[in-house]
Formats: structure tokens, sequence, C-alpha cells
């Protein structure tokens, strides 16, 4: 299997002001294609650390991936960096500098030394197609080394790794096409119940091999196998734990419950309290949803619970704004209000304050509501942070509506 290292360079990355998810996401791609991340590297912008320790990487031979730097400001140094490691003097691509002057003028910006180098990479060499933005990454082979450099902007960066860099690594045979590679998304089941029950399965199989890893109530099956193919595997695995089953390949819950809805023709509407709104901004975030969903109400207080949703002052009273009879008149209350043909509510208590020994932060209601009378209450009590608590909250929303949906005829 082939090793690859990644390299993101910029200050931004070593104090902490961005996240590194380039390197996430070009490690995940890579993985599906038969190769193995070695190590992630990052470093800042100073050239005289980062070649120290470039030096050393690449004392091993495989595909090097860079990320970062290529810009014309002074923190740009990844070009400098490289053709120092390399002993290779930085050349120009004159029909990209032109290029780059051209579009300098027509902004009415002046075109500098540091603007014009935005077209150099290292002496044998040649640059890489940026089209969805303006500085072009580079790549080069040094005996067994295969080197690209891309912009750290991760639209740019993800382009361009899949239209100049995988079709690179195909041309020199680097991608193992044996390798078979499947994500598959549980939830409501503990990983480690998950965990044992995956493992019985996969142990029935030669060659393949699986890991588990669970975020928010989500747990992500990685089955894999380098010369076997893992379909009949995958297919045991979906059959012996439906129950729990989201989705194969890595499809969001929104997106999954996106195709149900408009599958089966119906609406949806929800009432927020503690979610305040990320139930609405995740089924929105699919394209199209306007098909299916309806609105929503974010009714934080009593009186918009009241005033809007029409729960009851008894209700509230007795019971609490968090309490499954809040839950059941919230989702009636919602589905007046917008005349949905399912309505989903949430309510209950993110933390970290407004936790009691009887409902503990992380207490959350979860109601589904099907006019006339079909309606399903869930309590929670999630681990975690306030943001933890309202994402679980939200996934197990999700969860539930699917289910109800994939048992409708």
């Amino acid at each position: 299997m082939m090793r690859a290292y990644i390299i993101s360079i910029g200050d931004e990355l070593m104090n902490g002001e961005i996240i590194n998810t380039g390197a996430a996401y070009i490690s995940k791609e890579l993985i599906k294609r038969g190769i193995t991340t070695n190590a992630i590297l990052t470093l800042p912008d100073s050239i005289d650390i980062a070649v120290e320790y470039i030096k050393i990487m690449m004392k091993d031979e495989g595909i090097f991936i860079f990320t970062g730097g290529l810009g014309a400001t002074q923190d740009d140094i990844t070009r400098k960096i490289l053709s120092e490691v390399l002993k290779r003097k930085l050349c120009i691509d004159d029909e990209k500098a032109n290029f780059l002057r051209q579009w300098y003028m027509e902004k009415g910006r002046t075109f500098t030394e540091a603007d014009r180098l935005q077209a150099a990479f290292p002496e044998g060499g040649s640059l890489l197609d940026n089209s969805i933005g303006l500085a072009p990454g580079f790549y080069i082979q040094n005996r067994k080394q295969y080197i690209f450099s891309l912009p750290g902007v991760p639209k740019e960066m993800e382009y361009m790794f899949m239209n100049e860099v995988i079709p690179r690594l195909q041309q020199h045979s680097l991608i193992d096409q044996r390798y078979n590679y499947e994500i598959l998304l549980f939830s409501n089941i503990p990983e480690y119940t998950l965990d044992h029950r995956v493992h019985d399965i996969v142990t029935n199989f030669e060659a393949v091999r699986y890991g588990t890893r669970a975020m928010d109530g989500i747990i992500r099956v990685r089955i894999e196998s380098e010369n076997t193919d893992i379909a009949p595997c995958v297919s045991v695995c979906i059959d012996s734990l439906n129950d729990y089953f989201i989705s194969k390949g890595e499809k969001s819950l929104e997106n999954v419950i996106g195709e149900l809805l408009v599958q089966k023709g119906l609406t949806i509407a929800v009432a927020e309290s503690c979610t305040a709104g990320f139930f609405s901004k995740r089924i929105t975030d699919v394209s199209g949803s306007s098909r299916y969903f309806v609105g929503g109400i974010v009714s934080y207080s009593n009186e918009i619970k009241k005033n809007i949703l029409g729960v009851a002052d008894r209700t509230l009273k007795k019971y609490g704004a968090v309490s499954k009879q809040t839950a059941q008149e919230m989702a009636r209350g919602v589905q007046k209000r917008f005349a949905a043909e399912i309505t989903i509510s949430i309510t209950g208590i993110a933390g970290p304050d407004g936790g009691s020994e009887e409902k503990p932060v992380g207490t959350v209601y979860i109601c589904l509501y099907r006019p006339p009378d079909k309606m399903i209450i869930d309590k929670n009590v999630f681990p975690g942070d306030r943001e933890g608590i309202r994402r679980r909250s939200v996934n197990k929303a999700f969860f539930i509506l699917q289910k109800y949906l994939k048992g409708l005829n």
C-alpha cells in the first residue's frame, strides 16, 4: 500500500485560529483509494523551521501533499521551502505570469514580483490548474517521491485534489484498484454493543477489517479490505443491524431524511426550544429541501410556547417546559400553524445551567406527531456540553423521523 504524507503550512493552523480540515479531507480521500497516510505535519510560516522538518520527512519515498502558502503575501513561502529542500531553482511559467499580470491590471492593482512568483514552481515540475481560484498549485516528481502543492483554501484545495492530484496518481498507478472501502452509519445503539455485533459478522469474512468511531450519537463503521469483495459483509451488517442503520457511503442523516420525505410525498415542520433552530438549519442545508420542509418555530420562552404554539399554561405550570406533555403540545401547535403532515418538537435542558435532580442537564424530550393520532415520545438524558447536547438532540430527532418514515408503506 502506497504511503502518503500531508504537510500543512500556516501560522493560523499552528496557533489554533483555524482547524486543519484540509488534512482530514485529504487523508479520508486517500484511504478510499488504498493509500495510507503515514504522517500529518503542521508547520509555521518559517522557512528555516519548515525546511528542517520537511527534510526529515522526505527521506522516505511516497506521496507528499502540501497545503497552504501559495499566495502572494509575505507568509506564502511553500515554493521557497520546496525549492530549498529539493535543491532546485524556481522556474516561472510565463503564460501563467502574464495571465496574473492581466488580472491584476484589470483590478487596478500593482503587479509585484511576489505576485509573479505565484506562477513559480521547482525546476522539473509543472503548475497545477486552479480553475476556481487565483493561485495555482504545482507538481514535481523527485525519484519515487510524488510531490503536490495545493492552496489552503478548502474549496480550491478539494477541487484541485480531485481534478489534478487524483488523475496523476492514477497515471502513475499509485491507486490500489483492488482496495475496497465502505462507510456505514448507525445510531441509537451503544458503540460497545455495535462493535461486538459487527465484529461477530466481520470475522466470518476473510481479509476484511473494520473500525468504529462515535460522535454525537452517530456511529461510523468503516469496512475495508485490500483485495476482497466487501459487498457481502456490508450487506450482512445492514440486514443484521437494520433497526439502527442510517445510511451507506457517509450520506448524512438530513440527506437521508430528505430523500425519504420526497419518496413518501410528505411535508414536515418543527418546533424547537433547546436546539434553537439547529434542526431547521440542518434540514435546510440540503438543496431542494423546500419541497418538504414547511418551516419552524424557535419557541425558546414559555410565552412563545403559549402564545404561538398554544401550549397550555396549566401544562407548563404542572409539568414544566421540559416534559413529554409540553413536547406533545408543541408538536400539535406547530402542526396547526403550518399544516405540515408530520411535525417534530424538541424541548430540553442544554446546560450548563438549569438542571435539577429530577431533570438533569441533558434531559431532552423529542416528539414526532402525525395527525390525527400518531404520537412518538422519546425521553433522553444526553451527556456532553451545551453544543454536544444540541447536536445529539437533533441527530436523535432525525433518527426517530427516519425510522418512522422507513416503516411507512
